[in-house]
């Protein structure tokens, strides 16, 4: 039986691994079972993690008999490492015969027939990968045991390879009250990887703890937000890598060349024009949010932005990313490969005013009243962020529980330089290795959670099932503070 999904699917949280039933909000097929159809799927949208699906899929018996791409999507086509068949409609590739020596065989030929799919034009070492797909609570039994097989396998990484934030501080997760069932199986997915040669920098934000590609450089990436901010902010090239596709490029040092590492598929196929001002990384991730959802697989020319803050430019890359598949966009004036775009002109136009970015904040958010908890750090603080909260917080107290997430790196200076203490004074816990997405909150008591990053917003509700109040910097500040 053959099912054709009108529209992309999110495979991280738009499908029931359990049962294959799609629950993705909106998708016109949802409560449509995928199970052992033949799926015809234009991609995919959201988390990179999503490749893991497949092995939940597959473990469950709910699993689609075979994946028909009506176009390139790297996250969809790692369904073949889990054993699921996964053809792109119409492709005539060239087929290839890698030899790499050292690697699983198995490997070698999901490069050949990734390569055959999206007729790539040849391979290309890759200057650095970055692994989604850390957490044991998105990649769970199922993505585990895959990890267990490959490192038994003897698998070593090649090139530098950083990791995505894991589902609790690995120092201080008894203070988090992380169940500790939870803890060991994380434990184990970090050492894994670690024995295999990933560095666990455990943050969102590889471009601010070591990993930063230069500008033209080949990099494969899977963290959606950050693939959005490398091709965008830093100008390098990278495909949105579904997160088992990673481990293949890690051990081989080389992957197919196409999709966005060709400058012909960089160029605009979307115009944004912006009617009104925006401040802050909530109304950033807010346009990105409404760019992903109206047009998922855009390359957006966005004006009307005079200068932005890294903060910013970080929300844009994960909004967008969360709610679509945004692997590229470009800012007049403010990103490096806009001015090459001055004069181009597309065939889609989507104008945004202030009234679509305030409705759709109300769209995710679900309550107004006090929350559980204050989290923020999605994608991870910077230094800029850090100061700038500190001093927004300095000589106040929290009246409700605030968490911070950042990286080990940062939050180790941070602690150095003192200035841990005066967020601490203030009642604000500073966590590294973990964000909120991706730690199992609903299992620590948490039900009302709320936030400044839309990215946050949507899988919190999607996948930790709590309720969320998306808030800006501001606002937490002058309601949750005194």
């Amino acid at each position: 039986m053959m099912l054709k999904l009108e529209k992309p699917i999110s495979w991280l949280d738009g499908v029931d691994t359990s049962t294959g039933v799609i629950k993705q909000k909106n998708h016109p097929q949802k409560g449509i079972s995928i199970t052992g159809k033949t799926v015809v799927v234009p991609g995919s949208i959201g988390s990179t993690v999503g490749a893991y699906t497949f092995f939940k899929l597959v473990k469950n018996g709910s699993a689609p008999r075979k994946i028909v791409l009506t176009g390139p999507d790297s996250v969809t086509i790692g369904a073949v490492l889990a054993g699921i068949e996964v053809e792109l409609s119409g492709s005539r590739g060239t087929k290839y015969k890698l030899r790499i020596k050292g690697v699983p065989e198995r490997f070698v030929r999901y490069l050949e027939k990734e390569a055959e799919m999206t007729e790539a034009e040849e391979f290309i070492p890759v200057r650095s990968v970055h692994l989604s797909g850390i957490s044991y609570a998105t990649i769970g039994k199922a993505g585990l045991e895959f990890l267990r097989e490959i490192h038994s396998s003897g698998v070593h990484f090649q090139t530098l390879t950083t990791t995505n934030p894991a589902g609790m501080d690995l120092e201080r997760w008894r203070d988090m009250g992380v169940p500790g069932s939870f803890a060991e199986k994380q434990l184990e997915i970090v050492s894994l990887l670690t024995e295999m040669g990933a560095i666990p920098t455990l943050t969102c934000t590889p471009y601010l703890s070591g990993n930063l590609p230069l500008f033209g450089e080949h990099v494969c990436w899977g963290e959606s937000s950050a693939v959005a901010f490398a091709n965008s902010v830093l100008g390098a090239r990278t495909n949105r890598e579904g997160s088992v596709k990673g481990m293949v490029a890690a051990a081989c040092g080389c992957i197919p060349l196409y999709g966005k590492h060709l400058e012909r598929n960089r160029q605009p196929t979307l115009k944004v024009v912006l009617k009104c001002n925006l401040s802050g990384p909530m109304e950033f991730g807010l346009l990105g949010f409404l760019i992903g959802r109206e047009f998922p697989d855009a390359v957006p020319l966005i004006s009307g932005i005079n200068k932005m803050k890294l903060s910013e430019l970080k929300a844009l890359s994960a909004g967008g990313a969360a709610s679509g598949g945004i692997e590229l966009f470009h800012v007049k004036g403010v990103t490096p490969e806009a001015q090459l775009y001055e004069r181009y002109d597309t065939t889609s136009t989507l104008p945004v005013g202030k009234r679509e970015i305030l409705s759709l904040r109300e769209d995710l958010s679900t309550f107004n009243s006090s929350p559980d908890l204050l989290a923020l750090g999605c994608p991870h603080f910077s230094a800029e962020e850090l100061l700038e909260f500190m001093k927004m917080v300095q000589g106040k107290r929290a009246l409700v529980r605030t968490w911070i997430f950042t990286s080990r790196t940062l939050l180790t200076a941070f602690r150095r330089s003192g200035h841990l203490r005066i967020l601490k004074t203030a009642g604000v816990e500073v966590y590294a290795d973990t964000c909120m997405v991706v730690c199992p909150l609903e299992r620590m008591g948490f039900r009302k959670v709320a936030t400044n990053s839309p990215k946050a917003a949507k899988y919190l509700r999607s996948m930790r099932g709590v309720d969320v109040m998306l808030v800006s910097l501001r606002e937490i500040t002058n309601k949750f503070f005194s």
